[in-house]
């Protein structure tokens, strides 16, 4: 069964952009669209039944469009799902509202036998998320010149810890199927997609000898005997001459056997260049510490990415440098891959600059976009997506992988602060799990290596990955 859409005039590449994720990519739909001078979307099929779909966003007047007016008027309206006869796969049935209309009957959804009226801007309020385009508007950054997350619409209405497009996506689908029973959707399984961003894969090598003196003075006040203190003093000297097997941050092999048997597959991001001195990597592609950690890796069946350096986000000369170094030496160590992803370091980000810059460098796909200082759903989805640039007004191929937790943003001081060794640490971050599973969508999680040294994070992150 194909289903025929006709949409209001204006703004045809969003639409059809918006289109080809939710019905396409999504739902798995066959459908044909069309420009028409209606007002709102009309789904049909080859029969007398139709669904109507208020179109709010995308019909507001170009003056308006990336600029403050058009941002949703706060605070938002909300639809009671169970108030309904829509049965809908929802985190909680109080569903906020981003943009809509309400229809005569004072109600977002109204239901007959052969037509449902949406007052919900399902297209619109989908492709304000997704291509982050409130990020675009507001001129919020912190000191790392980050979109916050308290700047976000989704923190300020309390709906950043729910994947609302997957929750319209539901609500959409089961008034699809009301209306036509025979209609299929694409078949989707609950993926875990792990990453580890590789900012310091050893501890040793790469200090300075001032620093190793450092070191030296602060672990002997926090050894517990003689005996502790001259193991470390000769894994030391072993790191400094090429051997890292009981360097500190060396927990790849541990990490690699936990991912393994739980059946999956991690992506490991290296830096392949430095933009500044103090918050990028140290080492280089080619040091050979590097060039057999990458083989490791790969030969073990796990994945290498790009971690772009600090300075290159706004940069798409920078950003096609890196890669084309990191391809160059993955070839030389003949690691072939089908796709290519990165992840920007302090997940620095200017929409839509730095998605252009990924684009226009060929990389296949990013993970970047979580907030730092708050776990959730920053683009209101667990799905990857094709993306769109909102200045240029083009779809690109640029795959977007959502990372939904970073173990820094949940245990660390900093930002949300939840101690490692508490019962909530895991709490918190299972739910978001089991909220991805939910919907059958991917739970992205990233743990840096350096991290994994605290045998409490370890043990967190072994729990986690079995829960």
């Amino acid at each position: 069964m194909s289903l025929h859409i006709q949409m209001p005039q204006g703004r045809e590449s969003e639409r059809r952009y918006i289109l080809s994720v939710i019905l396409g990519a999504f739902l798995g739909i066959e459908f044909t669209a069309e420009i028409s001078d209606r007002t709102d979307w009309r789904l049909s099929a080859d029969d007398d039944r139709e669904m109507i779909i208020s179109d709010e966003f995308l019909s507001l007047p170009q003056k308006e469009w990336l600029r403050p007016e058009s941002l949703p008027k706060q605070p938002l309206e909300t639809l009671n799902i169970e108030s309904t006869d829509i049965d809908a796969t929802v985190v909680t049935p109080q569903i906020p509202v981003i943009f809509g209309k309400k229809s005569t009957r004072h109600s977002f959804i109204s239901v007959s036998e052969c037509r449902i009226e949406l007052g919900i801007d399902i297209f619109g309020s989908c492709f304000f998320m997704l291509t982050r385009y409130e990020e675009a508007v507001k001129g919020d950054r912190d000191q790392h010149d980050r979109f916050p997350a308290s700047a976000s619409l989704a923190y300020q209405e309390n709906f950043l810890d729910r994947p609302i497009v997957n929750e319209y996506l539901e609500i959409l689908w089961a008034c699809l199927k009301r209306l036509w029973p025979g209609l299929k959707r694409k078949r989707r399984e609950f993926r875990l997609l792990y990453s580890c961003d590789v900012d310091k894969p050893y501890k040793i090598p790469w200090l300075r000898y001032s620093e190793l003196c450092r070191h030296f003075a602060a672990e002997i006040f926090k050894a517990t005997s003689p005996t502790g203190f001259c193991r470390l003093l000769l894994s030391s000297i072993q790191a400094k001459r090429g051997d890292v097997t009981n360097d500190p941050f060396n927990t790849f092999n541990a990490l690699m056997t936990i991912l393994e048997s739980n059946g999956y597959v991690g992506t490991f991001y290296f830096f392949a260049d430095r933009t500044d001195s103090n918050l990028d990597g140290r080492y280089r592609l080619e040091d050979p510490l590097i060039t057999n950690l990458l083989r490791k890796i790969y030969k073990r069946g796990h994945e290498i990415g790009l971690h772009t350096t600090y300075h290159s986000y706004r940069s798409v000369t920078q950003t096609k440098k890196e890669f084309e170094h990191l391809e160059k030496y993955c070839k030389q160590e003949d690691i072939r891959q089908v796709r290519w992803g990165s992840r920007q370091h302090f997940l620095r980000w200017e929409t839509p600059t730095t998605l252009q810059n990924l684009e226009d460098a060929g990389l296949d796909y990013d993970t970047s976009l979580t907030f730092a200082d708050m776990a959730g759903f920053r683009c209101g989805t667990c799905y990857e997506y094709s993306t769109f640039n909102v200045r240029t007004r083009k779809a690109l191929r640029l795959r977007e992988r959502p990372l939904v937790i970073m173990e820094g943003t949940v245990l660390d001081d900093c930002y949300m602060g939840i101690p490692v060794e508490s019962g909530e640490a895991l709490d918190v971050m299972a739910e978001y799990k089991r909220i991805c599973r939910m919907f059958s969508g991917d739970f992205t999680l990233l743990w840096h290596n350096n991290r994994l040294a605290d045998p409490k994070e370890l043990e967190l992150f072994s729990a986690l990955l079995s829960a």
